[in-house]
């Protein structure tokens, strides 16, 4: 019996150090090792472990049914690990990976689900948005590489999932969408997107700006972005001041975004516009960031017609459109001009036949709200030869002045009889001796009206309830 004892008391002693070594506790931060597993359906683009923001995976992805091995390093034995899919979505996975070595994204027991998505439409489809059914937008991550064409299909792989209801939202090249909720791929893959199925929305634009509308752009507000309004709308054509065009949008939004260029280069927007409600919009220039007006009158004190003339700010390269349109400005006329822009302007003029032009540059609307054109303005001999030397008649509607004296007429005021009197309607001009002026009711004066000539030596005529819109010509003084 004694040494039987002894020989278990020997053996109790030789397992000691292996029970104590069996209770150590183990490391605070082991080594981490898992094996990823991918039962998704479709690929694993990313992985992060935890709140860190580091993509485990780096260049490599997990192609479905794959699998592959991540060393994590030292840290705590529970961790959360997310995995981020090709097509946007992702998935959680809380893990001990001191007991667990392998960890599954997926369900592999679900079945695989895929659409075929057909584009009977004349449009391209360029994105498309499948998510499971839910009551807010169809948002997420764009399942299209490339664009489907008119007439075209293409099968999209959704991956592993027990989820029968879908939400679909496609949209065109022309940025109208279809939105298609609640569909149902386990009775059927096959989702056709067909003309009938988008509405159209009829818009009438009126122009009552006081430029071209040049280009015309819209996108439902549920794709709107930073800087993105979607295709132009007028199809190259301007819209004139005083026009208006009736375009075509697609889309089941009724509030749209729009957004018009003028041919001067600013924009003007409206966002949130019902169409549903309000079929037609206006653009009056209000709402764009546009340079204050200038108005200048211009008066033709040549003996010859002028045949362009072009008024553009001094700041700009470019010297814009012929103020005249097709019209001349004859011999005595005169021609309000309209200039967006500072006070500083540059001014050309051309006689018919391109016989001969002048600029002059830098002139100050601001403090110079008339500007005559006159004999010695242009150094061009053959400006005023002509096979007409019959002056041409005052302009209709006004009455022509004429300075008879031998000094030049430096102010000329034009006021409503009995009132008080008005701005110098010469500007920083004068009408030389001989000079003639047609001259038209200014703005707030009518036809009858109280005139006061003064010359550069002093004298001052008056012509009260003088008739302006007579046609006559007065000789002053």
């Amino acid at each position: 019996m004694g040494g039987l004892s002894a020989r278990i008391f020997g053996m109790a002693l030789l397992a000691l150090p292996t029970l104590a070594q069996a209770q150590a506790p183990r490391p605070q931060n082991p080594e981490r090792e898992t094996l990823l597993a991918n039962q998704s359906g479709q690929t694993i683009r990313e992985v992060y472990a935890g709140d860190n923001a580091i993509d485990l995976l780096g260049a490599e992805s997990i192609a479905d049914r794959g699998t592959l091995r991540l060393r994590l390093g030292r840290g705590p034995c529970a961790v959360e690990l997310r995995a981020i899919f090709a097509d946007g979505s992702e998935e959680r996975r809380r893990a001990n990976l001191c007991e667990q070595r392998r960890v599954t994204f997926g369900d592999p027991a679900a079945p695989l689900r895929e659409v075929l998505v057909r584009n009977a439409t004349e449009r391209a489809l360029r994105e498309l948005y499948v998510v499971p059914a839910a009551s807010g937008p169809v948002a997420g991550t764009d399942r299209l590489s490339v664009a489907i064409a008119a007439g075209e299909e293409a099968r999209l792989r959704l991956g592993r999932t027990r989820q029968c209801s879908f939400d679909l939202r496609a949209v065109f090249d022309d940025e109208s969408e279809d939105v298609r909720r609640g569909v149902d791929l386990c009775r059927g893959m096959v989702v056709t997107l067909a003309e009938g199925a988008v509405p159209r929305r009829t818009l009438a634009v009126a122009n009552i700006a006081d430029a071209a509308i040049q280009g015309l752009y819209a996108i439902p507000e549920t794709l709107a972005e930073e800087g993105r309004w979607g295709p132009e709308r007028l199809g190259g054509d301007a819209l004139g001041i005083g026009r208006s065009q009736t375009v075509t949008l697609r889309g089941q939004s009724c509030r749209w975004n729009l957004r018009v260029v003028y041919d001067d280069g600013t924009a003007e927007e409206r966002r949130g516009a019902d169409l549903c409600a309000t079929p037609s919009l206006s653009f009056d220039g209000t709402g764009a960031p546009r340079p204050p007006q200038r108005r200048v009158v211009v008066v033709n004190a040549h003996r010859a017609d002028i045949e362009e003339l072009y008024l553009a700010p001094s700041a700009t390269e470019d010297w814009g459109p012929d103020r005249l349109s097709e019209e001349v400005l004859a011999r005595g006329g005169r021609r309000e001009i309209v200039m967006r822009g500072g006070c500083e302007a540059d001014l050309r003029i051309v006689f018919p036949d391109r016989q001969a032009a002048e600029e002059r540059n830098r002139i100050n609307l601001c403090q110079v709200p008339v500007i005559v054109l006159r004999p010695g303005w242009t150094l061009s001999d053959r400006l005023d030869a002509g096979p007409s030397t019959t002056p041409a008649p005052p302009a209709p509607g006004s009455t022509r002045l004429r300075n008879t004296a031998r000094v030049p007429l430096i102010e000329l005021y034009v006021d409503a009889p009995d009132s008080a009197r008005g701005p110098d309607r010469l500007g920083a001009t004068v009408l030389g001796a001989g000079e003639t002026l047609d001259l038209m009711p200014p703005d707030g004066v009518g036809c009858r009206a109280d005139l006061l000539a003064m010359f550069r030596d002093g004298r001052e005529v008056r012509l009260p309830n003088t008739d302006l819109c007579g046609g006559e010509e007065l000789n002053l003084p």
